[in-house]
């Protein structure tokens, strides 16, 4: 009987015994788990070096307009138009390198040697990861147009 096959394999030191059932849910939770949680690392990693790029970036970006940021606090702007326009740059930013990836992935997906499935909520779930990571990197250059001097201008 299968129960005695399985009491006398398990006696032994150096081997287990699994029903199909039981090599199932090893192979998912030792294989398939340990895949799972490689790909969400490098994930993870891809998109914290890709928000220190972008706000690097944007930091640049801000850094090349201090003169003109200068020259607005000098006429009056006030310092939520100046955040605006910072945000508003990081955002579209964020837009088009979210619509070039998705385009590039489209048309690089199907000659994958392995199928890339793009689901709605994963597509959704990465908009917001992008918005998140757009208004975060904007948080260095806004930093520094709100510790520039309108003095700056004149010199």
């Amino acid at each position: 009987s299968l129960e005695t096959v399985q009491s006398t394999i398990a006696g032994w030191g150096d081997v287990s015994v699994f029903t199909s059932d039981g090599q199932k849910e090893l192979l998912l939770r030792g294989t398939v788990e340990k895949a799972r949680r490689q790909i969400g690392m490098f994930r993870v990693l891809l998109t914290v070096i890709a928000a220190i790029i972008m706000a690097l970036i944007l930091y640049a970006l801000t850094l090349d307009k201090i003169h003109s940021i200068a020259l607005l606090k000098l006429i009056g702007a006030s310092n939520t138009v100046i955040l605006g326009l910072i945000l508003q740059q990081a955002l579209v930013l964020g837009i088009v390198g979210y619509v070039v990836a998705y385009l590039m992935g489209s048309q690089l997906f199907p000659h994958f040697p392995r199928r890339v499935i793009l689901a709605e909520g994963d597509l959704i779930q990465l908009a917001v990861v992008v918005v998140v990571i757009s208004v975060g990197s904007s948080l260095m250059g806004i930093w520094k147009a709100l510790h520039v001097s309108p003095n700056e201008a004149l010199t």
